[in-house]
């Protein structure tokens, strides 16, 4: 009896050491197929990185770059709902990430939906006020809905981040 209880209390000790080599293979190999599928993208092999991309997210769920840069590809091949989908998954996994409250705007500005594409912007904005890509995206949703004062204001902002095409935009308009 007492050699089967050691045995079984190996078992126990060994189930948590296994299950934590296993995460760290899973979350390697993640990796690992991220690599992948960037040097994929980077090559415009946009269905080869969307697999990959997809395999990262199969071996580590709450891989939220993953999810960011599948979006990019799925939007890539003109798959909008997908990407629009992958951008919000990553915004669920990292609230904090201004990069994909942009994405997922500029997905929502494409299929028309200025006000949904206006609140992502503000939101990127308010995650990291530095982000000068969403003061650029907004200021052209304002533009054109008509609203140039609050263009301006984006477009201030930006160019006191250092952005040159803002500092240009504002001083061929006098401002």
């Amino acid at each position: 009896m007492k050699q089967y209880l050691r045995i079984l209390f190996t078992a126990i000790l060994a189930l948590p050491l296994g299950n934590t080599l296993a995460s760290a293979n899973s979350t390697d190999d993640a990796k690992t197929f991220f690599t992948s599928a960037e040097v994929k993208f980077g090559n415009n092999d946009f269905k080869g990185a969307i697999a990959d991309y997809t395999k990262a997210i199969e071996l580590n769920p709450k891989f939220a770059d993953a999810y960011n840069s599948r979006a990019a590809a799925e939007f890539s091949t003109g798959e909008k709902q997908s990407a629009l989908d992958d951008f919000t998954k990553a915004i669920e996994i990292n609230p904090t990430s201004a990069d994909s409250y942009n994405n997922r705007g500029s997905i929502k500005a494409d299929l028309g939906d200025s006000k949904g594409a206006t609140a992502d912007f503000t939101k990127a904005i308010e995650v990291n006020p530095s982000f000068v890509p969403a003061y650029l995206n907004r200021a052209a949703i304002r533009l054109d809905q008509g609203d140039k004062p609050g263009a301006k204001d984006d477009l201030l902002q930006a160019a006191k981040l250092g952005n040159p095409d803002a500092q240009q935009w504002l001083k061929s308009n006098g401002i």
